[in-house]
């Protein structure tokens, strides 16, 4: 992708985007000692976040299906600190929103990472 489209898809963010959690989960590990699995935890991260919806011309019902969003952040939280790559399951809570990811696509500038346009659904 040009690294005018990435300047474009962050300038969005930094215009329209709203501040947003994105709130990332590690899964605890099976212990076969024990028999159980340890406790599952979350970080949160504070990001500017750009939401906005499908055209129904991408609708395929496959992979992209109705009521799927698109959310553009950059690829630092608002305080400029390196995210870690969202992964699917991961969770983006807004103003009276919470989505879970369900994909992720790395958009670079040049050799530099810019942001990430995540699918998400409800």
């Amino acid at each position: 992708m040009s690294s005018l489209m990435s300047k474009s898809l962050l300038s969005l963010v930094n215009r329209y985007g709203t501040v947003t959690t994105l709130q990332k989960n590690s899964y605890a590990a099976y212990d076969p000692a024990t028999g159980s699995v340890g406790t599952n935890t979350s970080t949160n991260y504070t990001v500017k976040a750009y939401f906005s919806e499908y055209n129904l011309s991408e609708l395929n019902n496959d992979s992209i299906v109705m009521g799927d969003r698109k959310v553009v952040f950059p690829n630092v939280d608002t305080s400029g600190v390196v995210l870690p790559e969202p992964d699917p399951d991961d969770i983006v809570v807004g103003t009276g929103d919470k989505v879970k990811i369900v994909s992720v696509a790395k958009i670079y500038s040049g050799d530099t990472l810019a942001c990430y346009i995540c699918q998400v659904r409800e």
